[in-house]
């Protein structure tokens, strides 16, 4: 069985020394069957991707510990046992809804030697608990584990035509879990609208893994978490949707493009406001990303058709190492104006464009105002073909 790991983004270590602490709304636990003298609180930033900030050490005595939760925000934290530093992972964590209210905690470990909780205490707890087994039952876990422990063994073996034959048995079995769970947590969504449990839940399924193209997306999402309750709005994932709603709002359609300048093959410094004037279709992706090289026929047919015709392809890569890049044109044949960016620029340039995802295809206009995003396929072509013929 496969853990996810939760990757610390930020450490500000504060130790507390829990027989100091004065009586108030408080989590209080005991560890069974746990050696330890101190466990380790961290706030959950990304479910999804394992980001973590470590908000304090608890003193354990005589297998006892306790924690002020009345000044806390509500919201997902984990316990692990791990002190970790910046950059690390933690390899064993237990996740727990806090909330300003006393609860009562048992850590201990399950039969796969993992880090294990029972809360009482908190019905946003319970309420996760419920989501959690929902999940397990509606993405058909007990089959999807089993054919991939049948794909670890195979791989194990070297078996590469077993692993392809176990691959084409379980692609049905996971697009079945996939639609199943995607159902499961529109409904949960629906049933919680208003409360926290559903702003957590949008949150976290909904609004980390969606780009906001449009005015009219934003303004819909800013109305849709305007309904939630006070609690809701209290809460640091409420702040941080407003942040991230007003950052969409600077880089969707009919804003000014932000600038980037890259190197491209011969070493010359090439901006995209090189190209004023013209049609860009600006290409973020990188020589890993088999989904952003699976674009370049749409690319190499919609260049060719209108290269000459007041429009250009500026790619931008975020490759770490430049033979990568290179090699990856090569192979590719996507001679159009290439750059690497430098990388103390991938960082600003990913977030002054709202990137969450590769590849990530946009299309701006003469004057420089994006027109499009998120162009695939055909419908990349079908864009640059219409707002050029249309300039005509």
């Amino acid at each position: 069985m496969i853990y996810k790991k939760y990757l610390l983004l930020g450490v500000s270590l504060c130790m507390l020394n829990a027989c100091n602490e004065s009586k108030s709304v408080s989590l209080e636990g005991s560890l069974d069957g746990i050696q330890t003298d101190s466990i380790y609180l961290y706030q959950v930033d990304n479910e999804h991707y394992g980001s973590v900030k470590l908000i304090k050490s608890i003193a354990v005595t005589d297998g006892r510990f306790a924690y002020p939760t009345d000044s806390i925000q509500v919201g997902l934290y984990c316990f692990s046992l791990q002190n970790m530093e910046r950059g690390e992972y933690l390899q064993q964590y237990a996740n727990l809804f806090l909330e300003p209210k006393s609860m009562q905690l048992t850590l201990g470990k399950d039969k796969y030697d993992q880090l294990s909780l029972h809360a009482t205490g908190s019905a946003l707890q319970e309420q996760y608990e419920a989501l959690l087994e929902a999940k397990y039952i509606a993405g058909n876990r007990t089959v999807l584990d089993s054919l991939d422990h049948m794909f670890y063994a195979a791989r194990e073996k070297g078996d590469r035509e077993e692993m392809e034959r176990i691959r084409e048995v379980s692609s049905p079995y996971y697009e079945s879990a996939s639609e199943q769970t995607r159902k499961l947590i529109n409904e949960e969504i629906a049933k919680n609208k208003g409360s926290y449990f559903g702003l957590y839940l949008y949150y976290t399924y909904r609004f980390q893994n969606h780009t906001f193209n449009t005015v009219k997306e934003i303004d819909e999402a800013r109305n849709f978490i305007g309904g939630f309750d006070e609690v809701s709005k209290q809460s640091g994932i409420y702040v941080k949707m407003q942040e991230g709603l007003d950052k969409f709002a600077k880089c969707a359609t009919g804003s000014v493009a932000p600038a980037i300048t890259g190197i491209d093959l011969k070493g010359n410094s090439v901006s995209l406001n090189d190209f004023k004037g013209k049609y860009v279709l600006v290409d973020f992706w990188f020589a890993g990303c088999s989904w952003c090289r699976k674009e370049t026929p749409y690319l190499l047919k919609t260049y060719n058709a209108f290269k000459d015709k007041g429009f250009t392809i500026y790619g931008v890569s975020t490759d770490r190492r430049e033979e990568d890049w290179k090699k990856a044109i090569e192979e590719d044949k996507s001679y159009w104006n290439q750059v690497l960016l430098r990388k103390d620029d991938v960082k600003d340039v990913l977030e002054s464009y709202c990137i969450v995802g590769f590849p990530h295809i946009i299309l701006v206009d003469p004057e420089g105002k994006i027109v499009a995003k998120e162009l695939r396929g055909d419908d990349l072509y079908n864009t640059v073909k219409k707002f050029v013929n249309g300039a005509k």
